[in-house]
């Protein structure tokens, strides 16, 4: 690839800091499943889900990455043969973050493997490479530097606000994809100023306003709400969504403390929930991050023994509704709201659909069995990314980077583990955003799963 001079200024920068700070330490992983491994399509292995690829469907009128102010325009259209390379950075170490979306890792790795066996890209192998930047935005881009030296061909399912933001400019000077972004920042709906980015999650603006009309279906006659944020880039999104709806004159929603937490802090918030706790809200809004869920959780549930008739109904952000995440709060967890658009796959319900008996089975066979709820995150992106190289790998122009980011923002795609009424699809600049449905849901400590709360919320479908 041909590599822009500015690598060699500020973003080698970056890496000397890294090297500092970590005395040059990386954890590479990579899979690839040789074409050898793969069997018959018609014939499955019991233990293998279908070897169908989602059929993606490309609108009418179909939106197209522009690379004439590529680095190099040349290697964007460059046909991709053999072997696609996908890079993919998370924390896997050092952080509260890493406890939490380690398994991600897991449940993107198996379905590639799945992917490779069943040969659902033919004779293009898929491989991915992962490089762990410990949920630290400033690890990011030297993460990101060392697949693009190794030479992949494009980034899906990266983990987090900050991490995403510290490379969107990069990848988008030497356009590479960046597909699929596992955060749910609205700024991965700027096509025009960064096409090659995309997001997975719905955005957060979305579900801060699902969460206010549940608080306002609760509390009719006006309710008094505390928010609780990780303080880095995920957490001011999330707040500045939740206070724009607050603000508004007909919200019926007074803010009466707004407390935060450090992004890297294991510390439990004993200070900040006493502080909430003493505002008596009706309400709390809550966005730690990783394994800050279960702890945040395990504190108001101490403030609440030690302040009798205090009892606030709790809406936890989405990227903590994983019962795994969750059972180290215990009963302390029972009874929060959260939302999701993917089905619970913890539910006996839902492990007896087939789709999702088969992820089940596959990942149980692969000795993730303990870790399928978070997992499923990963797995769900990975189907989305292998439906995306399908269908530019069928386009006129074959498997390239253009051709991939052009299928990224034209699909339609009904994934294994997405709820029915659940869509994942992009059109263009018209509909940015994969993700605009979700489903309010209730957890159970005593059955360790959610409950759905009314219909699945298509309103803000774009």
């Amino acid at each position: 690839m041909n590599r822009k001079s500015f690598r060699i200024g500020g973003l080698v920068m970056a890496g000397a800091i890294v090297l500092a700070a970590c005395g040059g330490s990386s954890n590479t992983s990579s899979t690839e499943a040789p074409a050898t491994q793969a069997p018959d399509s018609a014939a499955p292995t019991s233990d293998a889900p279908s070897t169908d690829v989602p059929s993606t469907d490309a609108p009418a009128a179909t939106w197209a990455v522009n690379t004439d102010n590529c680095v190099d325009p040349e290697a964007a259209n460059a046909p991709i043969t053999g072997t696609v390379k996908i890079g993919n950075v998370l924390p896997l170490s050092g952080s509260v973050a890493a406890i939490a979306f380690a398994p991600v890792k897991a449940g993107f790795e198996s379905y590639i493997k799945m992917a490779n066996e069943q040969k659902m890209l033919g004779d293009t192998t898929i491989e991915v490479s992962f490089e762990d930047d410990q949920y630290n935005k400033d690890l990011t881009p030297d993460a990101v530097n060392k697949l693009l030296d190794a030479g992949v061909n494009l980034f899906s399912g990266i983990i987090g606000s900050p991490n995403n933001a510290a490379v969107r400019d990069t990848l988008n000077e030497e356009c590479v994809p960046q597909l699929l972004a596992l955060t749910g920042s609205p700024a991965w709906g700027d096509v025009a100023n960064y096409p090659w980015t995309t997001g997975a999650l719905a955005p957060y603006s979305i579900e801060a306003k699902v969460y206010a009309s549940q608080i306002k279906e609760q509390f009719p006659d006006g309710a008094k709400v505390a928010l609780f944020t990780v303080n880095n880039e995920f957490g001011q999104v999330y707040l500045d969504a939740f206070k724009e709806i607050a603000n508004a004159a007909d919200s019926g929603i007074e803010i009466v403390d707004e407390q935060t937490i450090e992004a890297d802090s294991s510390s439990p918030p004993t200070a900040q929930i006493n502080a909430i706790a003493s505002k008596a809200p009706d309400a709390i809004v809550a966005v730690p991050l990783g394994a800050q869920c279960p702890t945040f959780l395990t504190e108001v549930a101490n403030a609440k023994a030690a302040n009798a008739g205090w009892t606030p109904n709790i809406f936890l952000t989405n990227t903590c509704a994983s019962s795994l995440i969750l059972a180290g709060a215990g009963e302390a967890a029972d009874g929060l709201f959260t939302s999701n658009n993917l089905v619970d796959v913890n539910d006996p319900a839902n492990a007896a659909k087939p789709a999702v008996a088969d992820y089940i089975a596959y990942m149980t066979a692969e000795g993730n069995k303990d870790i399928i709820t978070t997992a499923g995150a990963g797995w769900n992106v990975a189907e989305v990314t292998v439906a995306i190289l399908k269908q530019a790998s069928e386009s006129p122009e074959g498997l390239t980077r253009a051709s991939i980011m052009n299928a990224a923002r034209n699909y339609s795609v009904v994934s294994a583990l997405a709820r029915d009424g659940v869509t994942l699809k992009m059109n263009g600049e018209a509909d940015p955003y994969q993700a605009e449905s979700l489903q309010v849901v209730q957890f159970d400590f005593a059955s360790g799963t959610f409950k759905d709360i009314g219909s699945l919320i298509t309103e803000y479908e774009g």
